[in-house]
């Protein structure tokens, strides 16, 4: 005699899998065979290490070549539709656009996706003219996702303003408006929106200075460059 559950097309409650009480109910076999059915049919869904079963969980964890893709095949969830997404109030994290936000090797392949972090540091006044290298060492071509920036101190009197070069061009090179700026007063960057996003092999990056506050230049700056090869 075989029991039945509802998992995994549903999930299994007190009826299905029969709710008893002490002293009350009297046990039979389909108390104990449902309870049975229900913990194969977890196990099927979750699968055994390595199984070559595609719906089950450990599979589309797992399967380094044929895991869990958003394209609408059976068992792997409704097909993503780019025109039918709500875009976040605030928009995408900054540097992602809608296709790298949902671009599977990105959500599921680590590998597909790696991020490098590097920082440039300008120690001291800011000072209109000066320029620091950036300590890259990618040895390839690489995608600039995101830059922030963070002054130890704001500048004062007026606006203190930096670009950023790779080689003789501006990594803001069509809209200067995005490089990094702190108003007076203003400690934080994070307007990354740079327009050159490829950092070519062996490319040096150099941080300007282009204006600074009147009455405070600025203190200590630190500019974080996430790649992303």
């Amino acid at each position: 005699m075989s029991g039945q559950s509802n998992f995994p097309t549903s999930v299994d409650d007190d009826t299905s899998l029969f709710d008893v009480t002490d002293g009350t109910s009297t046990l039979i076999a389909s108390h104990h065979n449902n309870i049975k059915e229900a913990v194969k049919a977890i196990e099927q869904k979750v699968g055994i290490y390595s199984t070559a079963a595609p719906t089950t969980i450990d599979y589309r964890l797992g399967n380094p070549t044929d895991s869990h893709r958003h394209d609408g095949a059976s068992g792997h969830g409704r097909k993503i539709d780019p025109t039918n997404i709500v875009v976040p109030s605030g928009g995408f994290p900054s540097g992602l656009s809608l296709y790298d936000h949902f671009l599977d090797t990105q959500i599921h392949n680590p590998s597909g996706g790696r991020r490098f972090t590097e920082t440039i540091h300008l120690h001291g006044s800011a000072v209109v003219g000066s320029n620091v290298a950036a300590p890259v060492t990618f040895g390839r071509s690489m995608q600039i996702e995101n830059i922030s920036g963070v002054l130890r101190r704001g500048p004062s009197g007026a606006t203190t303003a930096f670009d950023l070069m790779i080689g003789p061009t501006s990594i803001y090179q069509a809209s200067q408006l995005f490089r990094p700026i702190f108003p007076a007063g203003v400690t934080y960057y994070g307007n990354a929106s740079p327009n050159l996003i490829t950092y070519p092999s062996g490319g040096i990056i150099t941080l300007d200075v282009d204006a600074v506050g009147s009455n405070d230049p600025g203190q200590d700056l630190t500019i974080a460059f996430v790649f992303r090869d």
